[in-house]
C-alpha cells in the first residue's frame, strides 16, 4: 500500500471515529502541521507515528505494511 492510499484510509477512519486533526496530533503525539501533511499524503509518517496512528484508528499495521502477503516460492539463497 502506498502512503498516499494509507493517508486516504487514515482520514476516513479519523472522521468515522469523530476525531479532529488537532486531537489526532495530540494523541500520536506530533505537531498539527505534521499530522496534516501526513494525512494529506505529502509526508510519510515515521514508524513510531505509523504505529500510533494504527493503534488509535484500529488499523492493522501488518496489512498497511503489506506484511501479510504470502512469501514467493521462488526465493533463491546464495551462499
Amino acid at each position: 500500500m502506498t502512503f498516499y492510499a494509507f493517508s486516504k484510509i487514515m482520514k476516513q477512519k479519523r472522521i468515522e471515529f469523530g476525531y479532529k486533526q488537532k486531537e489526532m496530533a495530540k494523541k500520536i503525539p506530533t505537531q498539527i502541521i505534521r499530522y496534516n501533511r501526513i494525512e494529506n499524503g505529502s509526508l510519510e509518517p515515521s514508524f513510531i507515528e505509523l504505529q500510533a496512528i494504527c493503534r488509535i484508528l484500529k488499523l492493522d499495521l501488518t496489512e498497511i505494511l503489506e506484511l501479510k502477503k504470502p512469501m514467493e516460492d521462488n526465493i533463491i539463497i546464495f551462499d
